[in-house]
């Protein structure tokens, strides 16, 4: 199993360099849809055979790299580590699959975008500090290429926005790997990377504070938490389907990753100190993003501050202390990453049909785009938390979890599923509803325009199909991140 983790994690690597040799556009997306269809399906059979019970990392692999700086090859996953290398090898499927009509391009199209899915599988299954920061920061230079070059009109300042926020919070987090591996140093007299090894080192708590928010900055951007998010409405509204969708789906699923496997279990004490603070931060991204949502003209910018909103759910199930709120923020990452690449997908589908996100330029879509419309439906349910759906129980979870021991901050967040449920009904109504005063030459072109194709249809499915599943059937799902919530409080 060791070995299948190895080759998912390099195989999209090489099918970069691979389809950068072809230079032959048919070729290209059919290897490029093959290849990270076979990573898709080790994703399933690692996620399938993972031991929940385990009390350590599964499917690992220890290889000697710089030994004088003590940095190895050291890869494995825990119960969420595993969760989110599944999601994204599901995302990345489907955006192979959902881009094949793309020409401008195609080789470098998908080549950047194989790139990116192995520093994002690296990212969810590093064990090594350093090799972690390599896959962390391997991501930046795919996506600013992918916002820059195949973005909207805005698109060269969206990329430099977007790499100027996360480069320089990935400073921060990079000085705080510094500041841990000089302390490490000092108190066993050797240089080590391993995550384990510093996972047992009690830090000070002078010192733990001081790392807490050095690694805190360089999430929170990722996240991205409130004041820092501005970077991401501009990327999603100027990146293309496929960026976006990778970018909700995956990206930000970085952000929440690195505040539960590196921030509460390697400083406890800092992250009980920081509980006020970050509850603050989240409940104000969950009311202000939605209230946001709401008074949004753009469909996508919509759906962007919808993303800020759950990311602050999620924040705020993890630092509840909480095995249910960790195991919600856990389950919604993974809810999340499916509803909001399903609705970037809608959102994208829109702009190829009718070349706008303005919702004065739209409505009544319904009548003419049946299909597209019952999909798009079923996807702004599931991003709002209807039963039925993994959106469901990971809200379920993280309030249940949260108004256990902090009753108030949990009503308050609460407000923001009742503004999710509004600001998507909103949207709906006026993108798809509304018909009634459509000018005669929008009635004519919306009948002619093409309902959903196959290439369209298949990503919906698979996306809500998971969502579905992993909604009516939640205990499966729950148990394996589970596992990851129990090795967290077993610290504090």
């Amino acid at each position: 199993m060791a070995s299948l983790l190895n080759i998912a994690i390099f195989l999209p690597l090489v099918g970069a360099f691979i389809v950068s040799l072809l230079r032959n556009e048919w070729l290209t997306k059919v290897v490029s849809i093959a290849l990270s269809g076979v990573v898709f399906v080790i994703s399933l059979i690692l996620l399938y055979n993972f031991d929940p019970n385990s009390h350590q990392f599964l499917y690992r692999t220890t290889i000697p790299w710089i030994s004088s700086l003590g940095i190895n090859y050291d890869v494995g996953l825990d119960g969420l580590g595993v969760s989110l290398f599944a999601l994204t090898a599901l995302v990345f499927f489907t955006v192979f699959i959902w881009s094949i009509k793309v020409k401008e391009k195609p080789t470098l199209f998908y080549a950047l975008f194989l790139i990116l899915e192995t520093t994002c599988l690296g990212t969810f299954s590093a064990l090594d500090l350093f090799l972690f920061y390599l896959f962390w920061e391997g991501m930046l230079v795919p996506m600013y290429f992918i916002i820059g070059f195949w973005g909207h009109d805005r698109k060269i300042y969206a990329a430099n926005k977007f790499f100027i926020y996360t480069f320089f919070g990935s400073l921060f987090l990079l000085l705080g790997l510094a500041t841990m591996i000089v302390y490490g140093y000092f108190i066993s007299g050797h240089i080590s990377f391993e995550y384990q090894f510093h996972e047992h080192i009690a830090y000070p708590v002078w010192l733990q504070i001081i790392l807490f928010i050095l690694f805190g900055i360089g999430f929170a951007v990722k996240v991205p938490m409130w004041p820092v998010h501005t970077w991401l409405p501009d990327a999603h509204v100027e990146a293309p389907t496929a960026g976006s969708v990778v970018l909700a789906g995956v990206l930000l699923k970085m952000g929440t990753f690195g505040f539960v496997r590196y921030s509460l279990p390697l400083f406890p004490q800092a992250s009980r100190i920081f509980i006020p603070l970050m509850f603050l931060l989240s409940v104000i991204a969950i009311i202000y993003a939605a209230m946001m949502a709401i008074s949004q003209t753009n469909i996508k910018k919509l759906i962007a501050y919808s993303s800020i909103s759950h990311m602050g759910m999620v924040t705020l199930g993890t630092f509840a202390f909480s095995v249910s709120a960790i195991n919600g923020a856990s389950y919604m990452m993974i809810a999340h990453g499916l509803s909001s690449a399903a609705l970037f997908y809608a959102a994208g589908f829109i702009y190829d049909r009718f070349h706008s996100y303005e919702m004065s330029d739209l409505g009544g879509i319904a009548k003419y785009l049946p299909i597209f419309a019952i999909l798009f439906m079923i996807s702004g349910l599931a991003s709002i938390g209807l039963p039925g759906f993994s959106g469901f129980v990971s809200e379920f979870l993280i309030l249940l979890g949260t108004f256990k021991y902090f009753p108030m901050w949990a009503i308050i967040s609460g407000v923001g599923m009742v503004l999710g449920a509004a600001y998507f009904l909103y949207m709906y109504k006026n993108v798809m509803l509304e018909s009634a005063s459509l000018p005669e030459t929008k009635v004519q072109k919306l009948t002619h325009t093409m309902d959903l194709e196959l290439h369209h249809i298949i990503p919906f499915v698979i996306i809500l199909f998971g969502a579905f599943i992993m909604g009516i059937m939640p205990y499966n799902f729950v148990s394996i991140v589970a596992q990851t919530s129990k090795l967290i409080l077993g610290r504090f």
